[in-house]
């Protein structure tokens, strides 16, 4: 049996970063050659310029790193890296080992060495020699979250279609983060609001450790984390919208992180939150003296209470007069920059309303909205539909239609239904946007020939269509 080895040659060639390691090895049980090369880079994909990013989320400063033959299961290379000299951390890392030339499954996973796994609840230890089997099976639990400890993981099946293969690896945080920023109404700009404390209720503390999988776990997986701010913390009045969007991470009252929360359900008209499991906040506060709590749920950009792994959760907490409802807006973010091949140029697009009904913006219960949307390059840049009333509209996301995609040659059919029977007394709208790579897009130009303002072909302005709830 041949033993297998390190190309030093091409590792020189393929580092980012002087080498220090805790344990590198290769191995196997199979008789065929190491013929091939393979250059892994694995990567935050944010790269330390990401304006979401706090402290070191965006760096490892420990990687577990496997490579297994896809057709028989064979581990041929695994490395358990705990430095990375002269730097404790970094936000990407190249290696470039001898393989076969049969087709990998590359495993890796970042910042594991504080975090407890187990396997159908017995501990489990990455170690060396871990076979595949049990890194498909890996849960993994934390007492405590922390910026610069998060834990990432990446998966990537690669062709060998010659004796010199390169991949990249972009690494998956295992939680979410939720940046939440607490304001007083207008109306109670003369009013003196103090923030007693903060729970996050739900907080989750277990998840599975598979790579984009939006399977739960079983068992006790929840707590609640408690945020007490210093004394005589009062609330200043909500900005504006536009003073809002320029708001960052540290300007947020607290941050928290949690592993995943995937509800199950798939449609968000009929999503109702579940006090037991749905993440949510109480918020306690004194309004001239007087103690009031608030409660507010989290969703995803689906509105589906769901909090969903590597996204960054901005939330707007208004408080308005005692036994008001609190008024949260969600911003749900791409917590690092995209890379699947991106190239920087302007986005190629084209858009129309697919019905009447949706070039008027006037939609019914009877009647949806829908819109083609041909977007072709940039080449792996994604796209994303929003609506910005989530409680009295939805994005339909099954029977073909989609609110997120990437660049492709074939349209996408978006549909956008009320979520609520109409009433005569209540005029209920949304605005509806497309961004792609975070950037809204100009779907309503104008002079362009419509019988709008400014010569658009819908209601509202350039970037945002304005859509109403009609009989």
């Amino acid at each position: 049996m041949q033993k297998n080895h390190l190309s030093s040659t091409a590792a020189i060639l393929f580092l980012l970063f002087p080498l220090v390691f805790a344990c590198s090895k290769t191995a196997g049980n199979n008789d065929m050659p190491l013929d091939a090369e393979l250059g892994l880079t694995f990567t935050t994909r944010s790269g330390g310029s990401d304006d979401l990013v706090i402290g070191q989320e965006n760096e490892f400063t420990n990687l577990a790193v496997y490579v297994f033959n896809h057709q028989n299961g064979d581990l041929e290379f695994s490395e358990l890296k705990t430095s990375f000299a002269p730097e404790t951390s970094a936000p990407s890392y190249t290696r470039s080992v001898r393989v076969t030339a049969d087709k990998k499954a590359v495993y890796t996973f970042a910042n594991y060495a504080n975090h407890h796994f187990s396997v159908a609840g017995q501990t489990a230890t990455l170690a060396e020699n871990t076979p595949k089997s049990t890194l498909d099976a890996l849960e993994i639990s934390s007492t405590a979250f922390s910026a610069d400890d998060l834990p990432m993981i990446g998966k990537k099946e690669v062709d060998m279609t010659g004796t010199s293969v390169t991949a990249t690896l972009e690494m998956e945080r295992l939680v979410g983060r939720v940046d939440l920023h607490i304001y007083k109404a207008a109306e109670l700009t003369g009013d003196m609001v103090e923030l007693v404390s903060v729970d996050f209720c739900n907080q989750v503390i277990r998840s599975n450790a598979q790579y984009q999988s939006p399977v739960m776990p079983l068992g006790s997986i929840r707590r609640m984390e408690t945020y007490t701010p210093a004394a005589g913390k009062y609330l200043a009045v909500v900005p504006n919208d536009t003073d809002y969007a320029g708001l960052t991470p540290a300007d947020a009252e607290k941050s928290f992180y949690s592993y995943q929360h995937i509800s199950g359900e798939d449609d968000p008209g009929a999503a109702l939150p579940d006090e037991s499991s749905s993440p949510h906040f109480l918020l306690h506060v004194k309004i001239n003296g007087a103690p009031v709590t608030y409660c507010g749920y989290l969703k995803n950009k689906a509105g589906l209470y769901d909090l969903e792994r590597n996204r960054v959760y901005r939330v707007k907490a208004v408080i308005g007069e005692p036994n008001d409802m609190l008024f949260l807006r969600i911003d749900v973010l791409e917590w690092d920059t995209e890379l699947s091949g991106i190239t920087y140029e302007d986005p190629v697009f084209t858009f129309s309303a697919a019905n009447p009904s949706a070039g008027q913006g006037q939609i019914s219960q009877t009647d949806p909205a829908l819109y083609d949307f041909e977007f072709t390059a940039p080449a792996g840049a994604v796209w994303t539909a929003s609506l910005t009333n989530g409680l009295d509209f939805k994005l339909q996301s099954d029977g073909g239609y989609a609110w997120q995609g990437i660049a492709r040659t074939t349209p996408y059919r978006i549909r956008i239904d009320p979520v609520k029977r109409f009433l005569a007394n209540e005029r209920r709208t949304t605005q509806f946007y497309i961004s792609i790579d975070g950037k809204k897009v100009r779907i309503n130009p104008d002079h362009a020939g419509g019988s709008f303002d400014q010569g658009r072909k819908y209601p509202g302005t350039e970037t945002d269509i304005l859509i109403e709830q009609i009989q």
